[in-house]
């Protein structure tokens, strides 16, 4: 387990839950600190594997409209109120001006296990949003193991996010982990932090981004150390092209 100052930041970059100029440099950071890398590799896996612990049952067309409507709702009225309302009144008053608490699920500073918890309630809320999304758009991706032949993999995009499915996929060599990366018109795969392993099945589902792949011309998978890399150093099992 990583000492890092930082590691309190994994669950959150995990959850997306960081604003973007934090989540920038927490990824800039993963590049140096092998620690965090494998904290986040852990969270990650836990975050990919919930779709796999319940029977997903899409949910009536109503409740995602009841869903957003709170959330916006609650925006509203914080918005309202004023920027700083959420800041306790003494603290303000005590201590030097402080960041403001941002209205967003934020892990830190929770210990890694509570962490787990609190991506375990996401995963299963965010599994129900993502079943009934519309308009999603399967494409079949090639699976380059030559001692898999059934081995299957899918991109599913909606508006909401794109996933990647795989099936009958054997596990990653010891001591490695399976990394996507988004390869755009001349230039290098990007690493992404979807890092996993597949379950006893060969099967594994795994979110990639929010929303639809942009510019992205294919979708590589490859097998890296633990932790992940930000270059691949073996070649792609999984290749597939989302335009």
């Amino acid at each position: 387990m990583t000492t890092c100052a930082h590691r309190d930041d994994a669950g959150s970059y995990v959850l997306r839950a960081l604003p973007d100029d934090e989540h920038e440099r927490f990824a800039a950071h993963l590049a140096t600190c092998d620690g965090c890398r494998r904290e986040v590799a852990d969270l990650q896996m836990a975050a990919d594997t919930l779709p796999l612990a319940a029977v997903q049952v899409g949910p009536p067309p109503e409740l995602r409209d009841r869903i957003m409507a709170i959330v916006h709702s609650e925006a509203e009225l914080l918005n309202a109120a004023g920027a700083r309302t959420d800041e306790p009144a003494a603290a303000a008053a005590a201590k030097a001006p402080r960041r403001k608490r941002r209205w967003s699920l934020s892990l830190r500073p929770l210990p890694a296990a509570i962490a787990a918890s609190a991506l375990v309630a996401a995963g299963v809320i965010g599994g129900v949003v993502l079943t009934g999304a519309d308009n999603t758009k399967t494409v079949t991706g090639t699976v380059r193991i030559a001692s898999a032949p059934t081995a299957q993999a899918s991109l599913l995009l909606s508006d909401d996010a794109t996933k990647l499915e795989v099936r009958r996929m054997p596990p990653p060599p010891s001591g490695k982990v399976y990394q996507v990366w988004l390869k755009r018109p001349n230039q290098d795969p990007a690493p992404t932090t979807a890092l996993f392993r597949t379950d006893a099945n060969g099967s594994a589902d795994v979110e990639i981004q929010r929303g639809r792949l942009k510019g992205v011309e294919q979708v590589l998978v490859t097998a890296e150390p633990d932790g992940g890399s930000m270059a691949p150093t073996s070649a792609p099992v999984i290749v597939a092209s989302p335009a």
